[in-house]
């Protein structure tokens, strides 16, 4: 007997299957000791009242408070359909859940009902997946109807992204009024005209006009005027003088008091490109020129354009939020550097920011919500950094957030619903990298970092989110057995991409295409619904090749121009999406005129 069992003390045994699964799933087969029984539409479906109370506080409300054995045992169910009802008591027993675009509002729409939210969870995630401009309506009422955040939120970012597609359609008009003004509020709004945003206002107060044209004041005021063009100006003045009903307010604006008046330009208004900072090999090759090459790529046309450059630095990390690039740190001529650039695609020139409090290389970068974040990377060779810190780009000040749980460099890094990602990632070299085997997630609410493990580790991988999750590109894989077997380096380039949702965890839900070859430090972007790999490395050469892949497509495919650049290839270059002014919106803001700001209620 052991020590433990002498001394009375308690032992913790290895749980065994209890095969529950299995035995409610044959006894909703043959039905076995079933006591009530559930109807729709006149069809009866026996079931177990204790199963259904314990995971349905519809049913548990039933069984409980209101149950009565003379009521013969049946639970009528209301606005429910028989193969509704099939498939959830199928769901409860086996846990087997088939869904499809066109059953699954259905499915949802019963699970919301009788309050069972696994199945309801499940049903929203497939549903968000498959929000299209033909059912996105249908998506925003079903929300409504079951009041499920998920999914209304998921819509109206939908329908803010695609207003171009949508703003005409009958289902436009059964938007409520805070939907409507989140929409019209909104930069990201996918509007080609600033006159669109005003028609679709007057649409949808016509749609009801005594109990929405008190609102039509309110409304305006999300209106962004200044953005109009000498002749929509016109068209709108000649359709006011129509109606009768509202009065425009003028000034005399420059191009940066109109820009600024307007609270910017539309995302519908800008065409998107890719930036490519080339920021040189290595610290330990000697710079081509003082100055590194820019140039922006134009996806749809696959052309390049020169833009001015910026001091050559190497490892420089790279951010951007809509129409500005963000470059910091990085070596230059060996020494770390802590400054911070940004470059307006208005302005076309680079402009310095307040410095790091740190200087670095190889760090993670990103922006949120006005803010600059840098996480981590290295200021010498061996010495890595768990210091961070944040730039609010509205007081130009820094401020120092919660440390990572250790150093790291060389991570991917990405945003997605208010939190920061830093995939994978280097924690020390000494004889061979030693790779991070996880993610880290910092939670901007609470200043709080999350490890999440991963089964294998990388390094410079290329990271960009996507409506679901982050899609993981490439990088540098660790090598097993390496020093068995006598080689010099612990890492190989990799063609794996994988996909991981917002817990930081492995989806096999986005399948995602091998890579051609296998490429570390590109630069990785999001743009046009693509993603774009430029450029990159293996330890014998560098790339100037572009691929894109589309979510949904079975392979990776070549574009047909390479990067520009008289070397090999490039790599561990500063890369970004950038938006660019269409040339009709950049001529607003290149003279002063007397324009309209605002229009009132008479």
């Amino acid at each position: 007997m052991s020590s433990s069992h002498r001394k009375g003390q308690p032992v913790m045994l290895k749980p065994r299957p209890l095969g529950l699964k299995e035995g409610l799933a044959e006894m909703y087969q043959e039905g076995l000791l079933c006591d009530v029984f559930l109807v729709a539409d006149g069809q009866r479906f026996p079931c177990h009242r204790a199963l259904l109370a314990a995971i349905s506080p519809y049913f548990q409300d039933i069984f409980i408070n209101s149950w009565k054995e003379s009521d013969g045992k049946e639970v009528l169910l209301q606005d429910v359909t028989p193969p509704v009802v099939q498939n959830i008591l199928k769901y409860i027993y086996t846990e087997e859940l088939v869904l499809t675009p066109e059953l699954a509002p259905f499915l949802f729409a019963g699970a919301s009902k009788l309050q069972i939210p696994p199945m309801q969870n499940l049903c929203c995630r497939f549903l968000i997946t498959h929000i299209s401009v033909q059912n996105c309506f249908e998506m925003y009422s079903l929300a409504r109807a079951h009041e499920n955040s998920d999914l209304l939120q998921a819509t109206v970012q939908f329908l803010i992204r695609n207003f171009n597609e949508v703003f005409e359609e009958e289902g436009f008009l059964q938007l409520e009024f805070a939907t409507l003004v989140a929409m019209i509020s909104s930069g990201n709004l996918a509007a080609t005209s600033e006159l669109q945003v005003y028609q679709a206002v007057r649409r949808w107060v016509q749609g009801q006009p005594r109990v929405r044209g008190p609102l039509l004041g309110q409304l305006m005021q999300h209106v962004r005027f200044p953005l109009l063009s000498p002749t929509e100006q016109e068209e709108l003045q000649t359709d006011l003088e129509a109606r009768k009903d509202l009065k425009l307010e003028w000034k005399l604006l420059d191009g940066e008091e109109r820009l600024s008046q307007s609270k910017g330009l539309r995302r519908g208004m800008y065409k998107p490109y890719i930036a490519c900072v080339d920021t040189q090999l290595c610290e330990f090759q000697s710079l081509e020129a003082d100055e590194a090459h820019m140039a922006c790529y134009n996806v749809s046309a696959e052309l390049w354009e020169r833009l001015p450059g910026l001091q050559s630095l190497t490892h420089a990390s790279c951010t951007s939020a809509g129409d500005t690039i963000y470059v910091s740190g990085g070596v230059y001529r060996s020494s770390y550097s802590s400054a911070v650039h940004e470059f307006s695609s208005f302005r076309s020139q680079w402009c310095p920011l307040p410095p790091m409090a740190v200087a670095r290389a190889a760090h993670g970068f990103l922006c949120h919500n006005q803010k600059l974040y840098v996480l981590g990377g290295w200021r010498k060779y061996h010495s890595f950094l768990n210091s961070t810190e944040s730039l609010d780009l509205a007081t130009g000040k820094w401020t120092a957030i919660a440390r990572l749980p250790f150093p790291l460099s060389h991570s991917a890094s990405s945003v997605f619903r208010d939190k920061l990602y830093l995939l994978g990632g280097a924690r020390d070299i000494t004889s061979g990298w030693l790779f991070h085997r996880g993610i880290l997630i910092y939670t901007i609410s609470s200043d709080e970092w999350t490890q999440v493990p991963l089964s294998t580790g990388f390094l410079a991988a290329g990271a960009v989110a996507g409506d679901h999750g982050i899609y993981v590109i490439g990088g540098y894989s660790e090598k097993k057995n390496w020093a068995e077997e006598n080689q010099v380096e612990n890492r190989r380039s990799s063609r794996r991409c994988f996909f991981v949702n917002e817990a930081g965890r492995v989806s096999r839900s986005f399948a995602i295409p091998k890579l051609p070859r296998g490429i570390a430090n590109a630069g990785v972007v999001y743009c046009g619904r693509r993603i774009y790999v430029l450029g990159g490395e293996d330890l014998t050469q560098r790339y100037k090749a572009v691929y894109r892949w589309e979510p949904g497509e079975p392979r990776w495919h070549r574009g047909a121009k390479e990067i520009p650049v008289p070397r090999e290839g490039m790599s561990s270059f500063a890369c970004a999406l950038l938006l660019r002014p269409k040339p009709r919106f950049a001529q607003l803001f290149q003279v002063s005129a007397l324009v309209p700001v605002a229009a009132a209620s008479k």
